[in-house]
């Protein structure tokens, strides 16, 4: 509950003629308005991903050369690597959409 004057109030109100109890202080001649709460929730996308993303791009021992990409945590995009053909993690996508819908692209590490 938040009175009019937008000092917030987190105890249960009574009214009782005229005059409201908050808090255990009486107050007279107030108006008390009932808002909806909303908890907002900053997203913060380094750690909304898969943790893999952060891994470092991996070669594999393999030498069968493939193009893939890898999400770069140090720049914040998805990015090509030669990749090995074998024995690879998850930070290892085939197309670059498929590593920006899986980590997305944005700012990067300090």
């Amino acid at each position: 509950v938040i009175l009019v004057d937008s000092t917030p109030v987190y105890e249960q109100n009574t009214q009782d003629q005229g005059l409201v109890m908050v808090s255990g202080k009486q107050l007279e001649k107030r108006s008390v308005k009932e808002l909806p709460t909303a908890v907002l929730q900053e997203e913060n996308k380094a750690t909304s991903r898969p943790a893999f993303c952060l891994e470092h791009k991996f070669s594999g021992p393999c030498i069968t050369p493939e193009i893939r990409y890898f999400y770069n945590a140090k720049t914040g995009h998805c990015e090509h690597f030669i990749y090995g053909g074998c024995n690879g993690k998850k930070n290892n996508f085939l197309t670059e959409e498929d590593c920006i819908k899986t980590c997305g692209q944005g700012a990067g590490s300090p």
